[in-house]
């Protein structure tokens, strides 16, 4: 093991393999680092860098998140223009399984998924992160914020061991040296009768394309925060590259020229800014799913194409002990 090796790269490696476990260690500026950076930013408030779904946890966006789980709008009425992207899941996800439950938000980065899982009715959210940035900003609406490794939360947190009704994992466990660890601490979390909710890269989307491999081997070379942040406008307003192919500069040209909306700055630097960013096979997500004993599994945006992640509700059977009725 070589904790400054990056599996991405130095060794070409994007699409994740139960087989590597043990290969890597957790990044060489540790975790807490790892997204802090986009943190900082989105909690100064500069709207450039707030507004978006990624980092904002005010109302109009809780409900886009309400709906993008559930297909019903909680406040009636129509969204924001730039809310008209949202995913509304193949599978909504039934809000009886948070309504009155105890819940957990494994990686609750700036809060959202702590937000609407409240706004769901959950009786509580335990919200945990390693960045002291994320915490900062969901202690703004929780006041069960803990500061733990992720990767070791079966083992710092053992009274969590079978507590929770349902974990959100959302976005997590692909940006880990393991992600497979990752899923089991946050698995031994849930209690019988209770869900997960894991989102994780699938292969066939961004996070797979070469461009985006391109990308971000190129800002983790940039050594300034200064340089870094002008790569993600680099890569946010679509810039002719040489170190592009030639047929991404012709994408991204084309796109300009029909005015393809961008999204969002804090999008491009949530891509470019991890140190490990996997993308994960569907049987491996499956057999992640069995393996810790989740029976019923359910694949929750299946008609979505091209997937750039898998959106997965894993049940166990039995009756939580502290589901309410």
């Amino acid at each position: 093991m070589n904790a400054a090796r990056n599996p991405h790269f130095d060794d070409g490696l994007v699409v994740w393999d139960d087989r590597y476990g043990g290969r890597y260690e957790a990044p060489p500026s540790s975790y807490g680092e790892q997204f802090d950076l986009q943190w900082k930013l989105a909690l100064s408030q500069s709207p450039e860098w707030f507004a978006h779904p990624g980092a904002s946890t005010d109302d109009v966006y809780i409900d886009d998140r309400v709906y993008e789980w559930t297909g019903r709008r909680p406040s009636g009425g129509s969204f924001r223009d730039d809310s008209a992207g949202v995913r509304v899941l193949d599978h909504p996800l039934d809000p009886g399984l948070i309504a009155g439950r105890r819940c957990i938000d494994v990686g609750c980065g700036m809060g959202r998924w702590t937000r609407t899982m409240q706004r769901l009715g959950a009786r509580e959210v335990v919200s945990v992160d390693i960045s002291e940035s994320a915490l900062e900003s969901t202690r703004r609406f929780n006041d069960k914020v803990y500061r733990a490794n992720l990767m070791e939360l079966d083992r710092e947190h053992p009274e969590w061991a079978g507590a929770f009704d349902f974990a959100c994992f959302w976005g997590v466990a692909m940006h880990t040296h393991d992600p497979r660890r990752a899923f089991r601490a946050a698995a031994s979390t849930v209690a019988p009768g209770g869900a997960i909710y894991l989102m994780v890269y699938a292969p066939e989307g961004l996070h797979g394309d070469p461009l985006t491999h391109h990308q971000r081997k190129a800002f983790h070379a940039l050594r300034t925060v200064e340089a870094r942040l002008a790569y993600v406008e680099h890569v946010f307003h679509r810039r002719l590259d040489p170190g592009y192919r030639l047929r991404d500069n012709w994408r991204n040209l084309v796109r300009t020229l029909r005015g393809t909306p961008k999204g969002g700055r804090v999008g491009v630097l949530d891509m470019l800014e991890p140190y490990y960013n996997w993308v994960i096979p569907w049987e491996v997500v499956a057999g992640w799913m069995r393996a810790e004993g989740f029976t019923r599994v359910t694949l929750l945006n299946g008609r979505e194409s091209p997937k750039c992640a898998w959106h997965v509700l894993g049940q166990r059977e039995g009756r939580s002990a502290t589901a309410t009725t």
